[in-house]
């Protein structure tokens, strides 16, 4: 019986760490998604600031508008710092916000994807999980390439 009660527990803390930085499938771009206040571009990472422990602002220099921004040199972007994307200088990224209250959040299920080559190197005591890694992430790459060409197609 302690076998089994150490095993359920087991199991939950495993679930929970594998659940607890991972989104559900993202249901595919369409035209009643794109709304007045939704905005969307291609941009680098210009700058990161840390906010606090639990969030930052990242900078992006625009390269491209595809939805609803204004002319300008540079966005901000909020998200937080734990499953979030990890924004490096110089990336160059597709971002889909979310806006809440007065600032545009992206999160890890947001619709936001790195669009610079990341090769995620080998951990030799989790082989699997890097591979994986790198599977979601080119598969996230092919996803974001598709939308913005749906987003260039439909711009008003």
């Amino acid at each position: 019986m302690k076998k089994l009660f150490i095993l359920i527990i087991l199991t939950l803390v495993a679930t929970f760490n594998i659940l607890a930085c991972s989104c559900g499938k993202l249901d595919k771009l369409s035209k009643n998604m794109l709304t007045d206040e939704q905005i969307a571009f291609v941009g680098r990472v210009f700058e990161v600031t840390y906010v606090d422990d639990y969030t930052m602002k990242t900078t992006f220099k625009l390269e491209e508008n595809l939805m609803n921004l204004e002319l300008s040199d540079t966005i901000k972007i909020w998200s937080g710092r734990d499953c979030e994307p990890h924004f490096i200088s110089g990336e160059k990224w597709y971002i889909f916000p979310n806006l809440h209250k007065t600032k545009y959040w992206s999160g890890l299920c947001s619709r936001s994807a790195q669009l610079t080559d990341r090769i995620i190197p080998d951990n030799p005591y989790k082989k699997r999980y890097s591979r994986q890694a790198q599977r979601d992430f080119n598969k996230n790459q092919r996803r974001a390439k598709r939308e913005i060409k749906f987003l260039r197609k439909n711009k008003s």
